[in-house]
């Protein structure tokens, strides 16, 4: 069961850990994420819609209303754009609102929706200088006009920058197409140019310099765009790899290495506290029950297991059928990793026996833990298809053999003396054995709690 843990020291051919590589996954989650947005930002921007209609009503009509009684002036023409403006963005606003539901979206109803804020503000700019009789120089007095780069920056809320794009272009043909077609000129009266500054206002020059400024804040929104969209793809790439490293490694383990701990993707030799745990006669109790019931065994011990590991701050590298490989100071080692690992196992024994008072199961469950620390080799082996943390090494294999000692010398706990010495409590172990235990040739000290639990069976 543990021969895979019985090398002496990292693989000679051991590689560093390579990054998984992009799957067809991640693009998946960012096309559905965006297909999310889509529907998501086409509802926020109705409503932003709603509210300009509501905005145009009130700073115009509203206002005009006042204006006229404080003044006896009346802005008649403004008030009936005004109309249009506001029952436009108000009918698009619903309309938009209405269709941005999932199971009726379809992402051509962006670009109609796009079309129809771009039209509304050219069609209103156009009647604003023909009622007036004025030429394309006075387009920008046209207060729709600066509604232009409001619609470009609330459609860069769709984060699709091919239709950002399109509304720059249609907006600026149509701008030019509205100036021209009106007899745009290089000024807007020559004759009286000298004299009437306000006009140099309306030249050529200037009328293309606002243009290019309202260009230049759509360029700014679809930059802004792309960028959005690389950070998305960068974060669902980062987390698709996190989901991938997490399946296989320990939680402790895998947001190390996915933040790039390049130590511990190509493995590095360091001190560790190790402990085996094991069910003593896991088979004859696996025969009085049915495989289900027995797996519902297996998942309340090794919750156990994990539930005292977290509390004295291990981690559980791996279960092993019917047993587990919990380790303490990986990935970092502390003054107190062998006292925490010996609170462990008094800890865990003392659950066990808690679950067996329950009377949960048809017969009591008597655990061994072997406890052991020095150098182990700790890294990642594997590829990219099926990758394992793991610590290999001499420290290992007598960790496994004192769990297995266990049963020997009648006690659920034995630590070695390089465990015990890193005790806070050393008269809390008495010495019980000096041995190379199996398939060794140096012996160690072994110990066992001064006051021991009940004897394990096996």
């Amino acid at each position: 069961m543990r021969d895979v843990l019985r090398a002496k020291g990292p693989p000679r051919d051991a590689q560093p850990f390579i990054s998984i590589p992009a799957r067809p996954l991640e693009g998946d989650l960012v096309a559905s994420l965006m297909r999310r947005h889509e529907v998501a930002a086409e509802r926020l921007i109705g409503w932003l819609r709603v509210a300009i209609g509501l905005g145009v009503f009130v700073t115009v009509i509203v206002a005009d209303r006042v204006l006229h009684r404080l003044t006896g002036v009346s802005l008649d023409l403004f008030e009936r754009n005004a109309w249009i403006a506001s029952l436009g963005f108000l009918a698009v606003g619903a309309a938009s609102i209405a269709v941005a539901e999932p199971q009726r979206w379809r992402h051509g109803f962006a670009y109609l929706f796009m079309v129809l804020d771009v039209g509304l503000v050219l069609v209103i700019a156009w009647l604003a200088l023909v009622e007036r009789g004025l030429p394309g120089n006075a387009l920008p007095s046209a207060p729709i006009v600066w509604a232009a780069p409001l619609v470009l920056a609330v459609g860069a809320l769709r984060y699709d920058v091919v239709v950002q794009l399109t509304a720059i272009a249609l907006l600026a043909l149509g701008l030019v197409g509205i100036a021209i077609g009106l007899d745009h000129r290089l000024v807007l009266d020559p004759a009286a140019a000298e004299g009437g500054p306000w006009r140099q206002l309306f030249s050529m020059p200037i009328n293309v310099l606002r243009l290019e400024m309202v260009l230049l804040a759509g360029a700014a929104t679809a930059f802004g765009i792309v960028r959005s969209r690389r950070l998305l793809a960068s974060a669902v790439k980062d987390a698709v790899g996190r989901a991938s490293l997490a399946r296989f490694l320990p939680a402790e383990i895998a947001p190390r290495v996915a933040s790039g701990d390049a130590a511990l993707r190509r493995g590095r030799r360091q001190r560790a506290v190790i402990v085996f745990v094991d069910i003593r006669d896991s088979t004859g109790m696996a025969e009085g029950m049915d495989p289900e019931r027995l797996s519902q065994f297996f998942t309340a011990f090794r919750t156990r297991i994990l539930a005292c590991v977290r509390r004295h701050r291990g981690f559980v590298d791996k279960f092993i059928g019917d047993g587990a490989l919990v380790l303490f100071g990986v990935p970092d080692e502390g003054g107190d990793d062998a006292a925490r690992a010996l609170a462990f196992a008094h800890d865990l024994v003392g659950i066990v026996e808690a679950w067996n008072a329950t009377r949960e199961l048809p017969q009591a469950v008597r655990i061994g833990v072997g406890i052991h620390a020095g150098e182990v080799f700790c890294g990642i082996v594997g590829d990219d298809e099926r990758m394992e943390f793991t610590v290999l090494g001499d420290a290992v294999n007598v960790a496994s053999r004192l769990e297995q000692a266990t049963k020997r010398y009648g006690g659920m706990i034995l630590a070695s003396g390089a465990a015990v010495e890193g005790s806070s409590d050393r008269a809390a172990w008495r010495l019980v054995g000096r041995e190379p235990l199996a398939g060794r040739k140096e012996p160690i000290a072994i110990f066992a709690p001064a006051v021991d639990a009940a004897p394990a069976e096996g």
